[in-house]
């Protein structure tokens, strides 16, 4: 049989099983069609007749990883939008079981009427759904207090490519966790989770990178019971039109505010940092997301991983000239911090996305304290 024979056959088979949720793509190379399952029974059956067709199943997908790569050969993507069940197991409030199609944003929400939240999500939660982050891995929200996304997944459920189902737990959970898709579909996961009666956020400014590190070290020795600990640099705090410098910020819980409240203000004290009032902190952490936001295109940053105690380095390295990056970065329990950089648009507007020389150059520096590009040290992670 033709390749054309074999491909309108798969095409016919795909819609007369799946109607309307199946979107041929049309004759262009690339992937073949975009079929959108309601469940992992759906996407057994997808598994299986595509496997008759030697194509293989890819998820696609909410296009703010711009780290990951595109599919290749014959493939057929599975968008999971409207996998978006959440069940909570009977009698257990630490864990939430979550299907694929979720976003971290909107799981957050919901689960915050009933006392509880997560303990990490991305940086772009209102993009970001669960399986594509669970399929990537990382650090965001919350990693001060729980470290990386793969130390808060309990379980999960991937569809193998002979359209087999398997659950995952322990050191399994690799095949899923961090795995970018490749040893199959992420039909749901289970997430560790947090009681909460509410969160304080909290500001400091600072006039030098060096001053905002003193403080970055303080904080990882002593350990307070910080939620999330994230930093901006001016081009970044111009655009949230912060009238500040370098910034930290993030959370603590409000049943911790009494030893958070006095480490944050020892810390300061040393490092000369200026504490903000917590109206404007409520704001800076309200704009914790930012540039992602569900009505506009997410620009593409650069994203390199440091060691937390050169931050302040990175920050003087990268600081001055008319083509300043703006910072936004976040810093994990184990002493590492995610940081994106994007084009300044040197107003008080979103920045943009990160040219590709920049991004050299901002590897560049990275590398020279003992960091890397974020995706390639996730790579590295997923082989090992």
């Amino acid at each position: 049989m033709s390749y054309t024979a074999r491909r309108e056959q798969l095409l016919k088979a795909l819609e007369e099983r799946f109607g309307d949720r199946c979107k041929p793509h049309g004759k262009h190379a690339g992937p073949l069609a975009t079929v959108l399952p309601m469940d992992a029974g759906e996407i057994e059956s997808l598994a299986a007749t595509v496997r008759r067709y030697s194509v293989s199943l890819s998820p696609a997908g909410a296009g703010t990883d711009p780290d990951l790569p595109e599919p290749s050969g014959e493939t057929v993507l599975i968008g999971t939008e409207m996998m978006r069940k959440v069940r909570f197991p009977d009698g257990e409030r630490g864990r939430v079981e979550v299907e694929p199609g979720v976003l971290w944003l909107e799981l957050e929400d919901e689960l915050r009427s009933s006392h509880l939240a997560l303990t990490v999500y991305p940086t772009s939660a209102p993009r970001a759904t669960v399986g594509g982050w669970v399929a990537r891995d990382g650090m965001g929200v919350g990693s001060f207090a729980y470290g990386w996304l793969r130390e808060n997944v309990l379980s999960a459920e991937i569809i193998l490519p002979d359209g087999q189902l398997q659950s995952l737990e322990g050191d399994d959970l690799s095949l899923a966790v961090g795995a970018l898709g490749r040893t199959g579909v992420i039909v749901r996961a289970t997430l560790k989770l947090r009681e909460m009666k509410g969160d304080r956020p909290f500001a400091a400014a600072f006039g030098r990178p060096e001053a905002l590190q003193s403080t970055i070290n303080y904080l990882l020795e002593r350990r307070p019971p910080l939620w999330h600990l994230g930093f901006m640099n001016p081009p970044m705090t111009q655009a949230l039109r912060v009238r500040e410098k370098y910034l930290i910020f993030g959370a603590y819980p409000a049943s911790d505010a009494g030893a958070a409240d006095s480490e944050l203000a020892q810390a300061l004290s040393e490092s000369h940092g200026r504490p903000l009032d917590p109206a404007e902190a409520y704001r800076i952490w309200g704009g914790r997301f930012f540039p992602v936001a569900p009505g506009r295109q997410t620009p593409a940053p650069g994203r390199v991983l440091v060691p937390a105690s050169r931050v302040g380095i990175v920050l003087g390295h990268l600081g001055g000239g008319p083509a300043e990056l703006a910072l936004l970065g976040s810093v994990a329990r184990d002493g590492s911090a995610l940081m994106l950089a994007f084009a300044s648009s040197g107003a008080e507007d979103p920045p943009l996305s990160l040219p590709t020389g920049d991004e050299a150059g901002l590897v560049g520096v990275a590398r020279s304290v003992g960091g890397d590009l974020y995706h390639a040290i996730l790579k590295q992670r997923a082989q090992l």
